[in-house]
């Protein structure tokens, strides 16, 4: 393996433990748990800053997503074509 192989195996391995992290971060849309729980905030603020939270963890999800994908394909086009 050359040093660019590794620098770009490790670039994409640090994008999909963001990844991973992200998706692990975000709150689970399903809400049974709360309804088990009673843990339900009726409160303005409660439910907006929850809101605004998740979607901006969703937002940036979505980049890294993309980034994550893209990273894969540059991965295989320089382990393919600079050997």
């Amino acid at each position: 393996m050359n040093a660019l192989e590794i620098i770009s195996a490790v670039v994409l391995l640090i994008a999909c433990i963001v990844l991973v992290v992200l998706v692990m971060l975000q709150e689970s849309k399903d809400k049974i748990s709360q309804s088990i729980t009673g843990g339900a905030t009726e409160s303005y603020l409660g439910r907006n800053s929850g809101r605004t939270l998740d979607a901006m963890l969703s937002r940036i999800t979505k980049y890294a997503a993309i980034i994550f994908f893209v990273l894969t394909i540059l991965v295989s086009v320089f382990t393919k074509y600079l050997k």
